[in-house]
């Protein structure tokens, strides 16, 4: 009967334990996708600012940056992306509607979004 009831006991305490185990080790590679999926976002982020302020500017006008193409390259396999440029204009403290050609006071605004949530958003002046 002491063999029955310490089976039993050893079964009740193996079961979560292995589930902790099992989490564990399924975080560390959520933990990687995240990290893969940052980097991504970082380096479109950085080639998206490294382009001529002309080109930005010109998808922006169009198309809110809808006509900007995000390169492919194996680092972002698999992840998501979007990116958005917008025209605002500031007079004063309030944003204006943007106007046609207003290059020396209006700012662009950029975001490039990931499919699992990251947003990394900034401005860009000439």
């Amino acid at each position: 009967m002491e063999v029955m009831v310490a089976v039993v006991v050893l079964a009740v305490c193996a079961l979560p334990m292995a589930e902790a185990i099992r989490n564990g080790l399924m975080a560390s590679t959520v933990g990687a996708d995240k990290a893969r999926e940052l980097r991504c976002m970082k380096s479109t982020m950085e080639t998206v600012l490294a382009a001529p302020y002309q080109t930005l500017w010109d998808a922006a006008v169009k198309d809110n940056g809808a006509s900007y193409a995000l390169l492919d390259d194996a680092s972002c396999a698999g992840i998501g992306r979007s990116l958005s440029i917008t025209l605002q204009e500031f007079s004063g403290s309030q944003p204006k509607a943007p106007a046609s050609d207003k290059r020396e006071s209006a700012l662009l605004h950029i975001t490039a979004t990931s499919s699992q949530g990251y947003i990394f958003t900034t401005m860009v002046a000439r």
